[in-house]
């Protein structure tokens, strides 16, 4: 179950991230009265596809998913994020449902932002519209990228630019312990189970990845790369 508790203030924590340095000590002070903090547990939904979206959801820790549900039971990974990520922005500035489910990979903490009080601040805080626009940019961007790796790119290209996106993005170093499972790995790349072991296979035989139990280690990141933008 969903755990409330407390946590140090907005002020001390938020200042942090790019979008919120814009918001001053009394505009942080109007976030931080309708605030809640909660932990979810590996598999927990944090927010449900058509769900009312009374919050925006900011991952103070953790580590998520964010996919479409489907009508036939399948469903599509749009994204994995980490902290800092801004879960139901785009209903900031649209139909105030969520879009897409999110759930968490790995124990994750959230802080729940009234609606209300964030469309305020982007009446009173240019700057701090900008930024948050500027972020909403730039994920429809990488939905773009990532649409283009799911149709247009082989399977090796598409575990090729996982990978890289868990180094670069998520863990931010080149050897990192995977909270993923096979199968939640073929999700991401759209694959069966058995077509992403055969290509991480290949991976290991070609020298390009180093496997030891949950830990991938990239050992030849140009080649890598290589894959990732030839498909």
């Amino acid at each position: 179950m969903p755990i409330p508790e407390k946590s140090v203030t907005c002020k001390n924590c938020l200042t942090k991230s790019e979008c919120f340095k814009e918001l001053n000590d009394s505009q942080l002070e109007m976030i931080e009265e309708g605030r809640l903090e909660v932990t979810f547990n590996k598999g927990e939904v944090i927010c449900k596809q058509g769900m009312l979206a009374s919050h925006v959801i900011y991952i103070k820790k953790g580590f998520v998913k964010l996919y479409i549900e489907g009508n036939n039971g399948k469903n599509i990974i749009l994204t994995i994020e980490k902290d800092g990520y801004l879960i139901g922005l785009q209903s900031l500035f649209g139909k105030n449902i969520f879009h897409y489910t999110a759930v968490a990979y790995e124990e994750t903490t959230v802080c729940l932002f009234d609606m209300k009080a964030l469309s305020n601040l982007l009446e009173l805080n240019a700057s701090f519209a900008a930024k948050l626009i500027a972020r909403l940019n730039e994920n429809t961007i990488r939905s773009y990228s990532r649409l283009f790796c799911l149709t247009q790119k082989q399977s090796s290209g598409r575990l090729a630019e996982i990978l890289l996106c868990l180094s670069n993005r998520i863990y931010q170093s080149p050897r990192f312990n995977l909270a993923l499972s096979r199968k939640d790995l073929a999700e991401l790349t759209v694959l069966s189970v058995e077509s992403l072991s055969r290509v991480i296979k290949e991976f290991k035989e070609d020298k390009l990845i180093i496997v030891d139990g949950k830990t991938i280690e990239i050992s030849d990141r140009k080649r890598l790369e290589m894959i990732c933008e030839n498909g």
